[in-house]
């Protein structure tokens, strides 16, 4: 680990820079990835252009001329990355990155003003849960980012942002409606006092679906509101609240012969989910001097959650209550002449996981609860007007306790980690960053990979160490380019192992940590041009070879893992009105989930092209229509499927050829 950070600091660095660039400045990547704003790249509003990790910033205007419909399908079709939709819902969406499996989900951060939404347990983090109209910002850091964001941001964070800071009243309202039955609506309205410093947003959103599936369909209900006020010197109050409510059906894995008799038939007739969230946030930015800041996030929030899986007779439901506290303050004044920004903060959060199994004969009622206490530290130190030395620590100490949950052989866990990053950034240019970064990470265990172990004692926390290196270079005014690298080594990563207890019946699963180590080196790359008003194209390409190290497994690939992914996209404007755009995405062969010793097929490869049409009539002032179209040539697919011994290989085809149009009206 010694040369690890060594060579974080050591290594030399060739890059971008932007020191021309105001403070706060930094390049977007808006679909054609290139118009400068001004953008806040992490929890104390560092920019893309200081930061030791890829940074890629998606405005509303590109959100808006993506075609995307969800959160999800932004993250897809802009940002490239891997996004797993189980029974082609979007409620059910996973999203993937850097080589990680099955529960890659876990290793993602996703903060939505603030407020961290992954849960305690193994359900996904909802990203259907804001509507896609009121997403400001998207910023995606790829990799780990351990100190600012803490347990489980391994692979990367996305932060979402719904604030509008534009005190221009208007109202929208949008509809649409597509293939297999779905159809929706959109209300958002905007504005504030200007005179006053006072900003309001709310916006409310209702879509369903029949499923491309048998009994695949979802209702969903999505309420968010915010109220901010703008003080003279600088400091900001922010209030916000959610709600959401979705009612969906499972119907369930399919064999491979029955995927290949037909993808659109249900398993299950009887199962269904339903869950409802809601909650109250708060953010606020205090001037406290000159260049002194005091930042304060907290929240509050309620999920429940009720799933029935009629065919088994099995019913379990659970509320889950969040509560989240972060100051920090942030001191950027400079030391003997050099810029310095120093931040120390202190992260807390508790959630009270409470569960009741219908059909529980074991363990009818039980209750988890999890407290988690956090210092940090981070110095951005500015070594000469164009290098920077970024280097930050955290400790984290997670108290985790159990009440009437039988089988397990202890009730409590105490885990103290400690989390480190080092870094450098160059910028010998306008428009030009290079990094190189050491870092230092954990994870630990959902409870419900904690409540389901061979002996009943708890897992430990997944630990590893990064390097990562890369450069983004915005140039010639309508290209960039960016291209990074990592190398990580994690030990004791937790995952769902079916060959983990042997038994007469072939089936003995359970929830492990490794017994090998598993290394993971990639790289990803893009290249994107964007002309407004005549043409645009990117490409995106990423690869990531995912192994265990020693152990049983020595040498084998991860379940789950495809080695290369590509995004296409081309877009040009028939005329000053109407955009055409066409879309590709290629998604190598992955080995099953669960086939740790790759023993078995893999899951095949796919290609799927998408086209769209997005036109803003200027004869019709405020109005706005698309045609998009996804999976354009029908293609038959699953992006998830797994192993088990005791069914074999199961699936979950993804969606075969839809289509949306959308009509809007803004004033």
């Amino acid at each position: 680990m010694k040369k690890l950070l060594f060579a974080a600091f050591a290594a030399a660095t060739a890059g971008v820079r932007a020191d021309e660039v105001g403070p706060g400045a930094a390049v977007t990547n808006r679909i054609g990835e290139l118009a400068p704003v001004v953008i806040y790249g992490s929890r104390v509003d560092d920019t893309a252009e200081s930061m030791a990790s890829p940074v890629r910033v998606f405005e509303a205007p590109a959100i808006a001329r993506s075609g995307a419909r969800s959160l999800p399908e932004l993250l897809d079709k802009a940002a490239g990355l891997q996004i797993r939709t189980l029974n082609a819902n979007p409620l059910q969406s996973q999203v993937a990155m850097r080589g990680y499996g099955e529960n890659s989900f876990g290793r993602v951060k996703i903060v939505i003003d603030g407020e961290e939404i992954n849960p305690v347990d193994m359900d996904a983090p909802n990203l259907v849960r804001i509507p896609i109209e009121s997403i400001e910002r998207v910023e995606v850091i790829d990799g780990p980012s351990p100190v600012l964001y803490g347990d489980g941001a391994v692979a990367g964070v996305i932060v979402v942002t719904t604030d509008s800071r534009d005190s221009e009243r208007k109202t929208s309202v949008t509809a649409r409606g597509g293939s297999h039955g779905t159809f929706g609506a959109n209300v958002r309205t905007k504005g504030g006092l200007a005179d006053e410093g006072l900003l309001y947003s709310a916006a409310y959103d209702y879509g369903r679906s029949d499923g491309f599936r048998d009994r695949a369909g979802y209702d969903t209900h999505a309420f968010v509101a915010a109220l901010r006020k703008e003080f003279a010197n600088g400091s900001t109050v922010g209030l916000k609240a959610n709600y959401f409510n979705a009612l969906y059906e499972l119907p369930g894995s399919l064999s491979l012969e029955q995927w290949r008799r037909d993808r659109t038939q249900a398993n299950y007739a009887n199962d269904w989910c339903r869950q409802w969230n809601y909650g109250l946030a708060v953010d606020s930015k205090l001037r406290l001097a000159e260049d002194q800041w005091l930042y304060l996030d907290g929240a509050f929030s309620v999920k429940h959650r009720r799933a029935s899986w009629g065919d088994y007779g099995y019913a379990n439901e659970y509320d889950l209550y969040s509560y989240q506290l972060s100051p920090r303050y942030v001191n950027g004044r400079p030391i003997f002449g050099f810029d310095s920004k120093f931040t120390f903060g202190f992260d807390f959060r508790y959630d009270r996981y409470e569960v009741t199994d219908r059909s529980g004969w074991n363990n009818p009622h039980y209750n988890f609860g999890r407290g988690r206490y956090a210092l940090f530290a981070e110095e951005e130190f500015g070594l000469t007007e164009w290098l920077s030395l970024v280097a930050g620590a955290r400790g984290e100490y997670i108290d985790s306790r159990w009440e009437r949950c039988r089988g397990l052989s202890e009730s409590s866990s105490h885990d103290c980690m400690g989390d480190y990053e080092l870094g450098l950034v160059c910028r010998p240019l306008d428009g030009l960053k290079t990094f190189v970064k050491g870092t230092c990470y954990h994870r630990s265990a959902f409870c419900d990979e904690l409540s389901y172990t061979e002996d009943g004692s708890f897992l430990d926390p997944e630990t590893g160490a990064s390097l990562d290196l890369g450069l983004d270079w915005a140039f010639a005014e309508e290209f960039r380019f960016d291209l990074s690298g990592y190398w990580t080594v994690t030990k004791d990563e937790i995952f769902y192992n079916p060959y983990a207890v042997s038994s007469p019946w072939g089936w003995g699963g359970y929830n492990c940590n490794s017994p090998d180590r598993i290394e993971r080196l990639g790289f990803q790359t893009g290249l994107a041009w964007l002309r407004e008003g005549t043409a645009e194209a990117s490409v995106r390409y990423s690869f990531v070879k995912s192994r265990f190290c020693d152990g049983q497994y020595d040498g084998e690939t991860v379940p789950l893992v495809p080695e290369s992914r590509v995004r296409a996209e081309v877009g040009v404007w028939i005329c000053d009105d109407l955009e055409v755009k066409g879309g590709y995405r290629y998604v190598s062969s992955q080995v099953l989930a669960g086939d740790f010793g790759n023993e078995h097929d893999r899951l095949a490869g796919y290609s799927v092209f998408d086209v769209g049409l997005y036109y803003t009539p200027s004869w019709a002032e405020g109005w706005k229509a698309s045609f998009v179209m996804d999976n354009l040539l029908d293609r038959d697919y699953c992006d998830f499927a797994g192993w088990s011994d005791y069914t074999g290989a199961y699936y979950y085809p993804a969606c075969g050829r839809s289509f949306m149009f959308a009509l809007g009206y803004s004033f």
